[in-house]
């Protein structure tokens, strides 16, 4: 990672006080989803940009990317599938065995291809309104950023909000 953008976070967590810091740094280490921990840093006054957080969070607290490794079993599914019939056409497959793996590798295959439609339609629509709240929150920081009781009320407010997005999980 770019020494300048591992600046930016470093320089965050250190504004941060100890308890928001430990806060922050075992939501990073616990939470899967890399939207919902740049939308607590934002709570928290990260100002610095998504992909620098994230290639942060990767280098500290790498992901498994679930839809990804899905993506690469649905492309061993139906290679499997192929192959099988394959052997079938050049008679070292009995077709009625076939019939049954190449249904069981099909009902597989399309389990994969379910979870993976619902994993990318849950975080993109979990993303859009992560990003929308966020853009809300940094909007009235710049607006109010004037006025200190506004702000304060703005901050207890973001916080308040951010703990129930918590409980909604």
């Amino acid at each position: 990672m770019d020494k300048k953008k591992d600046d930016v976070v470093q320089s965050f967590l250190t504004a941060l006080d100890h308890g928001y810091r430990e806060s922050f740094l075992m939501y990073a280490e616990n939470t899967y989803s890399v939207y919902e921990i740049w939308l607590y840093a934002s709570v928290l006054g990260y100002e610095g940009g998504f992909n620098v957080l994230e290639q942060w969070i990767q280098t500290n607290y790498p992901k498994l990317n679930r839809r990804q490794l899905l993506l690469a079993e649905i492309v061993k599914l139906e290679s499997d599938i192929d192959f099988l019939r394959q052997q079938v056409h050049a008679d070292l497959v009995k077709p009625d065995a076939a019939a049954t793996r190449i249904a069981h590798l099909s009902k597989e295959l399309r389990g994969h291809v379910v979870e993976v439609d619902k994993i990318t339609k849950g975080t993109d629509r979990r993303g859009l309104v992560l990003a929308g709240a966020d853009k809300v929150m940094r909007e009235l920081r710049s607006i109010f950023k004037e006025n200190e009781d506004v702000t304060n009320a703005l901050e207890l407010a973001y916080e308040s909000v951010w703990a129930m997005l918590i409980d909604e999980k």
